[in-house]
């Protein structure tokens, strides 16, 4: 049958007026452009699909009910097809129009190729198929208009219209069949999802729904895609960056970013086809604009014709504006998964590269500055990049269409572009040196905070709590100077950008010819899509610089010059080789290194031509003084030493050797005790409870409430120095190694148990003995060279004085090396009291599956949060208020008053134009106008400029400031139970991570957000003059608003604070790695700790990545509700008799922008989220830790107190965790005191012994109050009769004086004066006394005037630091005895209290003697109380104090008590008169 219209022969692609009311397209048209077109792509595509697919294996298993279902669906549409195709032939379409037939045929045989690729699809591919749902979304729109002009066309013969509507609802079927798959539930429910559940984010649904009703946690969530998986990430970094890494080990310049661009590439390039869309779409706006004003400005006298032209202008509205959704959505979605992997790839690759990182370049902060503060900032640079030529494409596009509206006029506005482009350019050439400075005072900041907080406990006990506050936040304000030197540069920078917005219409009218509204408001479309582009590039500008800047950082850190592990190994052929397949060797190798030139810097050596031999299946101690080169020595061996020019040379294959190392300080990191010692060793019971035993840690587990399940915090600290040295024993007895390295390790025990620890681990039936390995044991201590097979003595300048066996070491004469050799002392299995019993050892812990949990549940406790579930869920009304309380009043006052001026000024303008437009009788000129609206223009370019500058360099500034220093004085001010039970990492990300959004995004967040509502609501009143109508809608808008709201910011906001917390456990990994490298690559665990960060960052990544797109979700949903506003206002203005042309023009033009303003809004609120995250996190540290103090601290103290040094102790116990008896709900804690009565007269000098763990330590915290009596006692702690309870704890601090076991420092860059008194209540001469006094003066400062020199607490030996501290001591001590002075007029009071806490565990005895004779000698009138390990220290003392298990089980005068063999401090004495 042919069809009635005569032009449907032609190609069209419009009827003529005459045929079907002239609004359709000719029938030819449709065959070759909906049908033919289409299908022969998709069959092209199809058969290099069904190729690729026909190569790979089944992927899913399962689900055959689902595929019979589409296979039924699509053999019906096949046959539907054949139908049609047969029904055409007959009634002779296809000859009267030969393009009817050819494009049916075609369309059959593309259902062929969709029957064969949706049975393979379905099998081998994880997901939909896209390019199927494309072909059946694209072709059942072409079909439903071929549908409605079958029907118009052939209406009187349905045949063919009704085949037509069949084939078109099963094909709507088909399309939703073939868009699911189901969800395995081991992968994200990402991977099966179509192309519209990606466009729509549906996979997100089951998200929103648990975050509504649920608190969401880091299992709750969905896992990661495998192609975000860090693993996989690191690895195609890698691959990319090795091409690029030339001989000497350094990239090229911005070689980082292009190895990760190659690597990224797919991914990268994704984005580009969704970016194109949008750029069609928006400039499909402007055409519509212009050709629907003109169609309500034409002709309505024939009426059917003006409507149907209505409808396609609608349809038009509805394409374009959800056109701009959908490509929206589809280019955060590939772009957001872009910047994701981007993050997954850096980190791994900054994590792999630290473990790779010589000793010396290793600092605990620098791998985490950039791994956080770094990586934030790439990730914002980022995050626009395809705007950078998608806005040049859209400036040369807006400046093409301006030239054909506007002709030469069309000049004016890119002159104005260029010269605001030119200075813009210069500006940022001075913008990336200001941000680089502000980088490193962030990295010199968190590097220094970093360290702080680990020694947090000795910084207390020093009284240097307030100078560290203080040192510490003048390193904040640094940081606050050099980011408004940048903050400056780049508002003025800004400035520039949004002239052309401002000032581009004003020069385009003032100099183009009249123009009538359409052309105004057409013009003002095009402007709009040159300027706003132009202003967001100059924007994004600095940002973009600063990513560079970053990645510039990375590279030169990736680049860093890798540990060279010099090692010759011996052949596999060797005898050394063992058969046993679990390489278990019967003989440890032997070790050696031959003329060797060792150092820690290239220019400077610590040994010349060392020749050095650790004999095999042997002992061999290494002894000297301190500073002698004995770490040195033992870390050259392990390959430690960035500079030698020997290897090591090993009698052993390499694939069995295996070495194990005890650093002098133990690595100990934030786990169970257990985890700690079998690390990434799999779980032997037996050798387990072996190793247990050899480091005498059954009584230790035994006494704690969880056994080996307890969490020892960060760095160890709820463990004693002897506790956290005989775990670091522990773990490396239990690795199964051939050559162990001990530096130090016994320096912190007691006499008694640093003997039976010596003879059960080294000695003759020793477990290192018992497996034949090669040991090397670093002391000072010469009292076990006896036991030695092999004697290696240093000289204090670093040369080797004697190797050899001890017996040669007696003929040689060598002065205070010989001792005499004792007995051993017998142990287990030997009856001997002070050894463990056979009850205690079948009492030892036993590890099992119930420990398992007990450790995991444990270490779930350690606090990553401040937050309860409901602030989680509901959030924090409170934090807004907080954070605006830490800004000023007058900058609050002038950003909310200029920020009102943006909003007002630059959309009256829209209204405006309006009037000029009206005014038809030309009431007033032109210049009038114009004169006027530059008026509004300028007045909103100076409000919003002038907007960002309160906000960046004051409101940051200020709020920067002060919620640092509100954070500091929390931290510093918390309890010791607080420290122990908070991960240093969660710390540590509240000082970078969380400080990075504080500084850097929330002052942008929170302006721009600012700015846009205002804007929007400008837009929005002009939007609404289009119709009263359009405004009535407005209240619905708002419910609408509401209700997503209220869905999405559950989510949100939890995925949020979990994004900030799951980074914490990320943080501690890269924090212990960098301070335990030497130990980790010495067990041979770097692997294992590379996976568990691959593991960690996983888990880090998860909440990342679901936020990203949550708000991607958002931003969809409110772009689709522009595009009804959109579609609203197009059908009022032409399916209702509307005069208002202009205000349609305004709205519509107003709605090109709001779309943007509402795209920004989503950017700003949802960075304002994160940022305002940390703000709610540091929040909630100062709301729910509690500080240090009470309300019985009250009233002022003499100024002279303790002006005797009297101390009673009645009755008291006290433990590191906060527990109330009075609850029946909890259990006791662990007590670290239990009923502790002791009576200390004025001037006394008192040692504290005791074995490792007995409580001797928690004494000296007692005493300064960091740990807490229990009650019912609280207030049994008196010092010269007043109540210590009564006294705040930090004039205790500052009036008791205290010595930790740990040498500490203030951060920053301080001179040698302000290190030594940080109170500045002494001179340079006295400063420079006490140095010579402690024997300083040569190697810190040889003349007063070195005083004032900067201080590197690096460059000094271990020995040194001790030393410096000591003297900073005895400075405190001779500054009170001034101020005493000055209070009396005399010295008759010149007493007080000393507390010491093994100051010389690490020293050897010729430095103890000094330490020894300047304490007695400046303090002579003190009550000292000592705790010590070194019984000849104490011999002098009056008396001396036992301790076991937190009690005193004995006190006397120490020369009577050594005496007397039955009192446990004789058999102290004995056992260190074992060793003399």
């Amino acid at each position: 049958m042919a069809s009635p219209c005569l032009s449907d022969a032609n190609f069209g692609p419009a009827v003529s007026s005459s045929c079907r009311g002239g609004f359709d397209f000719t029938i030819t048209f449709e065959n070759i452009v909906f049908s033919l077109i289409p299908s022969c792509l998709f069959v092209a595509l199809a058969i290099a699909r069904l190729w690729y697919l026909a190569r790979r294996n089944s992927v899913v298993s399962g689900g055959s009910w689902f595929l019979l279902t589409k296979l039924g669906l699509t053999t019906a549409y096949s046959a539907i097809n054949f139908t049609i195709v047969v029904a055409s032939s007959r009634l002779g379409n296809d000859t009267e129009l030969p393009t009817t037939g050819i494009a049916q045929a075609l369309s059959f045989v593309a259902s062929g190729f969709i029957l064969a690729l949706t049975v393979l699809e379905d099998r081998r591919s994880q997901r939909p198929s896209f390019m199927l749902s494309s072909y059946l979304f694209l072709s059942l729109l072409f079909d439903a208009v071929q549908a409605r002009t079958q029907w118009l066309a052939y209406g009187l013969d349905p045949l063919l219209p009704k085949l037509h509507t069949a084939a078109l609802g099963i094909k709507l079927v088909l399309l939703v069949a073939e868009s699911q798959k189901l969800a395995r539930r081991d992968r994200s429910p990402e991977e099966s999802v179509g192309l519209f559940g990606i466009a729509a984010y549906t996979w997100l649904n089951p998200l929103f729904a648990s975050g509504y009703r649920n608190v969401l946690s880091l299992g709750s969530l969905t896992p990661l895609d495998r192609h975000v998986e860090s693993k996989h990430l690191h690895s195609k970094l890698a691959s990319a960056l090795q091409p690029r890494l030339p001989h000497g080990g350094n990239l090229a310049k911005f070689g980082l970013a292009k190895a990760l661009a190659r690597s990224l590439l797919g991914p990268l390039l994704l984005s580009v086809p969704p970016r194109l869309a949008l750029v069609g779409f928006r400039f499909c706006q402007p055409f519509l604009v212009q050709s629907l004003l003109g169609h309500m400005s034409s002709n309505r006298m024939v009426e059917a014709t003006w409507v149907n032209n209505g409808y396609g202008f609608i349809g038009a509205a509805v394409f374009i504006y959800f056109g701009v959704a959908v490509s929206t959505a589809l280019y955060w979605y590939c772009h957001e998964r872009f910047i994701c992997m981007t993050r997954g790839g850096l980190v791994a690759a900054i994590y792999q590269s630290l473990t790779q990182l010589r000793t010396v370049d290793v600092h605990d902060s620098a791998a985490v500055t950039l791994m956080s503060t770094d990586i934030e900032r790439i990730r914002i640079g980022l995050l626009n990049l395809h705007e950078f030529w998608g806005s040049s494409v859209e400036v040369a596009l807006a400046s093409w269409l301006l030239y054909r509206q506007l002709g030469v006029a069309f000049v004016a506005p890119l002159v104005t572009v260029l010269v605001s482009v030119t200075i813009a350019f210069i500006l940022n050439k001075y913008a990336a040196v200001r941000q680089k400075l502000w980088m490193e005072r962030i990295q010199t900041r968190v590097a220094e905070t970093s360290n702080m907080l680990s020694s947090i406990k000795q910084l207390k006990i020093s009284s240097l709590a307030q100078p560290v506050e203080e040192s510490t936040q003048q390193l904040r304000v640094d940081e606050m100077e050099a980011a408004s030197k940048f903050r400056r540069l780049y508002v003025s920078n800004m400035a520039f950008g949004f002239a052309p917005m401002a000032l581009c219409p004003v020069i385009t009218f003032a100099t183009a010819p009249a123009l009538d509204t359409a052309e105004i408001f057409t013009s003002l479309a095009y402007l709009v899509l040159l300027a706003g582009p132009l202003g967001e590039l100059f924007g994004e500008i600095p940002y973009l610089l600063a990513a560079l800047t970053s990645l510039g950082r990375i590279q030169e850190f990736l680049s860093k010059k890798p540990q060279s592990h010099g090692r010759l190994f011996a052949s596999p052929s060797s005898s050394f080789v063992d058969s046993d397949l679990e390489l278990k060797q019967h003989y440890g190798p032997s070790i050696s290194i031959d003329n060797a030139k060792v150092g820690w810097t290239e220019t400077t050596t610590v040994f010349d031509h060392a020749s050095v031999q650790v004999q095999p299946s042997s002992l061999t101690i290494l002894a000297g003084p301190v500073g002698s080169g004995k770490s040195t020595l033992c870390k050259a061996l392990l390959t430690e030493i960035p500079f030698t020019d020997t290897a090591v040379n090993i009698s052993a294959p390499v694939d069995q050797f295996r070495s194990a190392f005890c650093d002098q300080t133990p690595y100990i990191y934030n786990s169970s005790i257990r985890d700690n010692i079998i690390g990434s060793s799999p779980f032997d019971k037996a050798r387990y409870r072996e190793v247990v035993d050899a480091a005498l840690l059954q009584k230790d587990l035994l006494a704690l409430s969880r056994g080996d399940s307890t969490v020892v915090g960060s760095g160890g600290i709820t463990l004693s120095g002897g506790q956290k040295q005989r775990v670091a024993i522990a773990r490396a007895l239990y690795h199964d190694a051939g050559f162990y390295v001990f530096d130090d390790s016994l320096s912190g025990l007691d006499a008694d148990t640093e003997l039976e620890v010596f003879n059960r681990v080294f000695g003759a039936d020793g477990v290192l003995r018992r497996r034949n390995a090669t040991v090397l044991f670093a002391t000072h201590n010469v009292r076990h060279l006896p036991s030695a097979e092999h004697i290696l003595i240093l000289g204090s300048t670093g040369i080797i004085s004697y190797q050899g066996d001890y017996p040669g070491l007696v003929d040689s004469g060598m002065q205070g090396l010989v001792v005499n050799q004792l007995p051993k002392k017998r142990f287990v299995g030997q009856q001997d009291k002070n050894v463990i019993s056979e009850e205690e050892h079948s009492s030892t812990p036993q590890p099992s599956s119930t420990q398992d949990s007990a450790a995991a549940a444990a270490v779930a406790e350690i606090n990553t949060s401040f937050l309860s579930d409901k602030d989680r869920m509901t959030g924090d009304s409170t934090v807004y208020r907080y954070y605006l309380s830490s800004l000023g009043s007058l900058s609050i006052f002038a950003f909310i008053l200029f920020g009102i001026g943006w909003g007002f000024f630059y959309n009256f303008g829209y209204i405006w134009l309006r009037f000029w437009t009206k005014d038809t009788e030309k009431t007033h000129s032109r210049a009038h106008y114009i004169g006027l609206y530059a008026v509004w223009q300028a007045c909103g370019l100076v409000s919003i400029i002038l907007c960002y500058w309160t906000s960046y360099t004051m409101m940051a500034k200020i709020s920067g400031l002060s919620l640092h220093k509100s954070a500091l004085r929390t931290v510093l001010g918390a309890p010791l139970s607080f420290t122990t039970s908070t991960d240093i990492g969660v710390i540590t990300s509240l000082f970078s991570q969380d400080m990075t959004l504080v500084d850097n995004e929330l002052p942008v967040a929170i302006t721009n957000l600012a700015l846009d509502v205002c804007n929007a609501l400008g837009l929005a009143a002009v939007i609404a003059t289009s119709s009263p109508y359009l405004a009535a809608s407005y209240p619905v808008l708002v419910g609408a608003l509401y209700l997503i709201q209220k869905v999405y910011l559950r989510t949100s906001r939890q995925l949020r604070l979990l994004d900030l917390e799951a980074k914490s456990p990320l943080y501690t990994h890269f924090i212990d790695t960098a301070r335990g490298l030497a130990t980790i690559r010495a067990f041979g665990w770097t692997q294992h700790s590379i996976d568990s960060s691959f593991r960690l960052l996983d888990e880090s990544q998860k909440p990342n990545y679901l936020l990203a797109m949550v708000q991607r979700w958002l931003l969809f949903v409110l772009q689709c509700i522009v595009a009804v506003i959109a579609v609203f206002v197009v059908t009022l203005a032409t399916q209702t008799r509307s005069e208002t042309t202009g205000f349609t023009g305004a709205s519509l033009v107003a709605l090109m922008t709001f779309g943007e303003i509402l795209n920004f809004i989503i950017r700003w609120w949802t960075q304002l989220e994160t940022s305002i995250g940390a703000v709610t996190r540091l929040k909630s540290l100062g709301d729910k830790v509690p500080l240090e103090g009470s309300r019985d601290e009250a009233g002022p103290v003499p100024d002279e107190w303790p002006a005797y040094g009297r101390v009673e102790i009645r009755n008291v116990s006290a433990s590191y965790t906060d527990w109330d008896p009075e609850s029946t709900n909890e259990k006791p804690p662990h007590m670290v005191l239990q009923d502790l009565s002791l009576s200390i007269a004025p001037g006394e000098k008192i040692a504290i012994c005791g074995r490792s763990g007995s409580g001797k330590s928690s004494l000296v915290l007692l005493l300064l109050r960091m740990l807490e009596p229990l009650p019912p006692n609280t207030n049994n702690i008196l010092v010269d009769g007043v109540g210590l309870h009564s006294i705040a704890r930090g004039d205790v601090r500052d009036r008791i004086i205290a010595m930790p076991q740990d040498p500490v420092f203030l951060p920053g860059k301080l001179s040698v004066k302000q290190q030594l008194d940080p109170s500045g209540a002494c001179t340079e001469a006295e400063c420079h006394a006490v140095l010579q006094l402690v024997g300083l003066s040569n190697s810190v400062a040889r003349l007063e005037s070195d005083m004032k020199d900067m201080l590197h607490p690096e460059s000094l030996s271990g020995g040194q630091k001790q030393l410096f501290n000591l003297a900073r001591t005895v400075l405190r001590g001779r500054a009170r005895s001034k101020k005493k002075t000055r209070y009396d007029g005399s010295e008759k009071m010149g007493g007080g209290i000393l507390l010491l806490d093994e100051v010389s565990a690490s020293v050897d005895e010729q430095t103890e003697r000094i330490m020894l004779r300047v304490i007695l000698q400046e303090f002579a009138k003190y009550t000292i109380i000592m705790v010590n390990h070194r019984l000849e220290m104490v011999m002098d003392f009056d008396r001396v104090v036992v301790m076991e298990r937190g009690r005193v089980v004995e006190e006397g005068e120490p020369k009577m008590l050594a005496g007397d063999g039955a009192t446990h401090f004789g058999q102290l004495w004995a056992a260190a008169g074992q060793h003399a």
